[in-house]
């Protein structure tokens, strides 16, 4: 099959990049990061996610956050989105001015135990309501452990089937699928996008995956082509996996940006850009950088 020549990369290091992280983040240097981002060609930002501030304290500041890249992101016309798990958090995203909301119901009933607190049926019961009374919202149904859980459950085909027929019906056009945990293989990335694409438009889909066991960018290439086009990346390399101590997290938006350049695949990323301020926000807020390029001597400078 033949590869995309341009793809659709969301940043999603000011969310998923930071949550973990273990040294508090001052808001203004998540609002200069956020900007920074834009300056190296982000077009779609995962900017903060709305939970429980207890459980995740480096996202206490979301409403800030917002406020202070708010302007500036709508005069450049960057999409922004915002993370949720449940009705409050639907709402406090759309008081805090977002248009575009992720809510999270994980294809695992193990995860989404633990990630939600609800098994799947009363998730979907309550983001369903959500969908039908969004007022205006576009809300995306992001689905973690798509491809595999690391717990033991399984994860039937026929189940994702299952959430994007109920999603579909509530009128949401937008599903995120994750490899949360970073087990997926090429092969299993195949099998899963294959299924999917029966009963749902491609580009309808995009794709964020984790690169635990460093099959990140393998996985990407299977999924490009089998049609993906828009996919999640995270600046350094930041994320982490809580299933497996000490390893990779998301992809690298530096690694993914260079093996598509390397493939003639336009972007509209500057590489030197966002090598440039991934060695900054390491250095600022006391990240150490997984990234393979972050380890190249001069960043290709």
């Amino acid at each position: 099959m033949s590869m995309p020549k341009k793809v659709i990369i969301g940043e999603v290091c000011p969310r998923d990049g930071w949550q973990n992280h273990p040294v508090q983040i001052p808001t203004e240097k998540k609002i200069e990061y956020i900007k920074k981002m834009v300056g190296y060609g982000a077009k779609r930002i995962e900017i903060t996610s709305f939970v429980n501030p207890k459980y995740v304290p480096q996202m206490g500041d979301a409403k800030d956050v917002y406020a202070g890249v708010r302007d500036f992101l709508n005069e450049r016309n960057i999409t922004a989105f915002a993370l949720t798990l449940n009705k409050r958090g639907v709402d406090d995203a759309r008081a805090a001015g977002f248009k575009n909301v992720e809510f999270v119901l994980s294809a695992s009933e193990e995860h989404n135990l633990r990630n939600s607190r609800r098994t799947i049926q009363e998730s979907l019961d309550s983001f369903k309501e959500l969908a039908l009374h969004a007022d205006g919202l576009e809300i995306m149904l992001c689905m973690p452990m798509v491809f595999g859980s690391p717990f033991g459950d399984e994860v039937p085909l026929d189940r994702i089937k299952w959430l994007v027929d109920e999603a579909l019906s509530v009128g949401v056009t937008e599903f995120g699928i994750a490899d949360t945990a970073g087990i997926s293989n090429p092969e299993n990335t195949r099998r899963v996008l294959k299924a999917m694409k029966e009963y749902v438009d491609v580009d309808r889909i995009s794709l964020h995956m984790h690169d635990t066991y460093g099959m990140g960018l393998a996985n990407i290439y299977a999924a490009m082509e089998e049609g993906i086009t828009i996919m999640d990346a995270s600046l350094g390399g930041m994320g982490g996996c809580p299933f497996a101590p000490g390893a990779k997290g998301n992809i690298a938006t530096e690694d993914l940006i260079y093996m598509l350049h390397d493939m003639g695949i336009e972007t509209g990323y500057d590489l030197d850009l966002i090598n440039k301020t991934a060695a900054e926000m390491a250095a600022d807020i006391q990240a150490t950088l997984v990234s393979s390029q972050s380890s190249l001597c001069g960043h290709h400078e």
